[in-house]
C-alpha cells in the first residue's frame, strides 16, 4: 500500500535496535566471562582449585531467549525486507564493508558501466528516438532505480488525467502489446486470436475444439487486462481440455468468464496507488497464443527465458528466472553471484564461474537476444524497458518475445545504481538543453540529449513507419 515504504524503514529501524540490544547482551556475556577469568586466576593463585561459578540460570535464559528472538526477527522481518526494495543502493555500503566479494562485485559493476556509456551514447545518437510519452518523467540526479520507476508511473498518471493518453497500455494491456508486436514484425509465439468480445472468445474456443488435432499445445489463454503475477491472468490448456467430454464447458469457458470480470491490481509495491489507478481504466480482453517451440531445457521444464534490461536502445544486462545466480553482460561475459538460501536477494557471495549457460555465448544465442531486445525498445521509443525473451537452444537466430515490463522489480544487485544513472542522465541533459542552460556537472555533461519522436499517436498505436 501507500505506506509500504514507511513500514519498511520502521521495520529496518526496529531491526537495528534489536542488533544494538543483542550487542549489549554480548557485552554482558563478555563481562561475565571476564569475571569468571578473574575468579579462576584468584582460585589458581590461592591454590584452592575452585572452579569459577558459571553464569546463573537467569542470565543463561536471557542469553538464549535473545538468540532465539534475533533468529525469529531475522526470518520474519529482515529477510522479507531484503526482498522489498531490492534495488536500493543504500544497502551497498553495508554490503561492501562486510564482504570482499561484495566489494569486488561493486567494482566490477562500476567498471562495466564505464564501458557501456559509450555504447549507450552511440545508440542515442544513431538509432534511437524517444516517444513523447516517455519524456515527461521528472528526474533529478542521484535518484534510485525504484524512485525513477515511481516517477515514470506518476508521469503516466498525469498524462492520463491531463491528456487522456494511455501509452502504459503497451505493457498493461496484453492485447495491445501483442498487436503492437505483430504490426512491428517482432517475433512472438503464434497469436491465434485477440478478443475484446467475450462471446467471440467463447466461439473461438469451440472452433478450436472442432479441429483440435490441428493445433500445437499447450495453448495459452491470457486475460489481457491482468498483467500482474498475482492476478493469475494466464492459464495453459492442453489437447485433452478440448477432447475430454465437458472439460471445456467445466473449466475453460468459466475461466474466461471469471477473468473477464476480475479487476487488475498491483498491490504491495511502492507505486501501488498510482498503478492501480492506471489499471482501473483497462477494458477486459482475452488473447489466445500458441506455445514457444523451442526445446525446454530449463530446470522447471519450461522454455529458457532471458529478462533483458534495455536503456536508450542499448541492451545492458540480462537475468534468467531459472538461474537466479547468473547475470549476462555484454561482451560474452557472465557474472556469477551465488545468492544462497538465507540471503537470496541481498548478498553476492563470489564470482565463481561455472559453465551452465556458456553455450548461450558460444552458440551465438546471446547476440540474437540482445538484438531482439534492442529492436523492441527502439520500435516503442522507450528510455528504459525490460524485455523477456524465450531462447531456442536449437535455433540461435530465432528467439521470441514473451512480454515486457515498464516497472521491473527484479534485483540487479550492484548494477542497480548504474542502471539508474544511465536512465536518468540523458533526461537531465535533455531538460537542461530545453531550458537553454548548460550544466557544469560532469555526470550530466557526459550524456547526449535524445531526439523526441515526431508523433502524436499513443505508444501502442504507432505504425512501423513512425517508429
Amino acid at each position: 500500500g501507500p505506506n509500504a515504504a514507511n513500514l519498511v524503514w520502521a521495520t529496518f529501524g526496529e531491526a537495528h535496535l534489536l542488533m544494538v540490544l543483542w550487542f549489549a547482551l554480548l557485552m554482558k556475556i563478555h563481562e561475565l566471562c571476564l569475571k569468571g577469568w578473574e575468579r579462576m586466576k584468584v582460585s589458581i593463585s590461592s591454590s584452592r582449585g575452585d572452579f569459577p561459578p558459571l553464569p546463573d540460570r537467569r542470565e543463561l535464559s536471557v542469553a538464549a531467549l535473545g538468540m532465539v528472538a534475533f533468529a525469529l526477527f531475522h526470518s520474519f522481518y529482515i529477510s522479507p525486507w531484503n526482498n522489498t526494495f531490492k534495488n536500493d543502493e543504500r544497502y551497498i555500503p553495508s554490503r561492501i564493508a562486510t564482504s570482499m566479494d561484495s566489494y569486488d562485485a561493486a567494482q566490477r559493476a562500476r567498471e562495466y558501466f564505464d564501458k557501456q556509456v559509450g555504447h549507450i551514447q552511440h545508440s542515442i545518437n544513431s538509432r534511437f528516438t524517444l516517444h513523447p510519452y516517455f519524456s515527461h518523467t521528472v528526474v533529478r540526479k542521484n535518484m534510485r532505480l525504484e524512485q525513477v520507476v515511481n516517477q515514470r508511473l506518476n508521469s503516466f498518471e498525469m498524462q492520463l488525467e491531463k491528456y487522456n493518453t494511455r501509452g502504459f497500455m503497451i505493457e498493461k494491456d496484453k492485447c495491445a502489446m501483442l498487436e503492437f508486436f505483430q504490426d512491428h514484425d517482432i517475433h512472438v509465439p503464434k497469436i491465434i486470436g485477440i478478443y475484446h468480445d467475450k462471446k467471440k472468445a467463447h466461439e473461438k474456443l469451440k472452433a478450436i475444439q472442432s479441429e483440435s488435432a490441428s493445433y500445437n499445445y499447450p495453448l495459452f489463454l491470457k486475460g489481457c487486462h491482468l498483467t500482474q503475477g498475482g492476478d493469475k491472468g494466464t492459464v495453459a490448456v492442453r489437447m485433452e481440455n478440448f477432447t475430454r467430454n465437458g472439460a471445456m464447458e467445466r473449466y475453460m469457458l468459466p475461466w474466461i468468464d471469471t477473468k473477464w470480470e476480475q479487476k487488475p491490481l498491483d498491490n504491495n509495491r511502492p507505486w501501488s496507488k498510482t498503478m492501480n489507478k492506471l489499471l482501473a481504466t483497462l477494458e477486459p480482453g482475452i488473447a489466445i497464443q500458441g506455445p514457444f517451440r523451442g526445446l525446454r531445457i530449463s530446470p522447471e521444464n519450461t522454455p529458457l527465458e532471458a529478462k533483458v534490461e534495455v536503456v536508450w536502445g542499448r541492451a545492458y544486462l540480462g537475468l534468467f528466472p531459472e538461474y537466479h545466480d547468473i547475470i549476462a553482460l555484454r561482451g560474452g561475459v557472465f557474472e556469477y553471484t551465488r545468492r544462497e538460501k538465507g540471503t537470496p536477494e541481498h548478498w553476492t557471495l563470489g564470482n565463481k564461474e561455472d559453465t551452465r549457460l556458456r553455450w548461450l555465448v558460444d552458440g551465438g544465442h546471446m547476440e540474437s537476444v540482445w538484438a531482439l531486445a534492442e529492436k523492441v525498445a527502439r520500435r516503442i521509443g522507450i528510455d528504459e524497458i525490460r524485455v523477456d525473451i524465450f531462447i531456442d537452444p536449437e535455433r540461435p537466430e530465432a528467439p521470441a518475445v514473451n512480454e515486457i515490463s515498464l516497472s521491473s522489480a527484479h534485483n540487479y544487485l550492484f548494477h542497480s545504481p548504474y542502471l539508474a544513472r544511465a536512465w536518468i542522465g540523458p533526461h537531465l541533459k535533455r531538460q537542461l538543453k530545453a531550458s537553454g542552460r548548460e550544466s557544469g556537472d560532469e555526470e550530466v555533461r557526459m550524456w547526449n540529449a535524445p531526439k523526441i519522436r515526431a508523433t502524436t499517436k499513443d505508444v501502442h498505436l504507432q505504425t512501423l513507419a513512425a517508429s
